[in-house]
């Protein structure tokens, strides 16, 4: 089995086949390959390693993805989590914040 190619023009494809699938299920999605490719070298502005994101890439994320949260009048508030919040994890028993609390019986 060969490896897919990695370059920028596959993953624009990827990217592209993400969204139709987001709009066949009617769900919303955010292109961040078509985001990123409107600014002139984006490779190092948003990327530090050609993978992970900058600063500045983190911060188009964010707008992005805050932008269909406006248009969804969806709330990171009200989300559910999978993991605890940050702010009540015990620095010295952080295992305690990940177990599963269930009622006595």
């Amino acid at each position: 089995m060969q490896l897919p190619e990695r370059t920028n023009e596959v993953a624009g494809e990827y990217a592209k086949q993400c969204v139709e699938l987001a709009e066949e299920l009617g769900l919303p999605s955010v292109n961040l390959w078509s985001k990123m490719q409107e600014t002139e070298g984006w490779q190092r502005k948003f990327l530090s390693d050609g993978l992970h994101l900058t600063p500045d890439g983190n911060a188009i994320v964010y707008q992005e993805v805050i932008k269909v949260f406006n248009e969804t009048s969806l709330s990171a508030a009200k989300m559910p989590a999978d993991v605890p919040h940050h702010s009540i994890i015990d620095g010295q028993k952080p295992e305690k914040a990940f177990q599963l609390q269930c009622p006595a019986i």
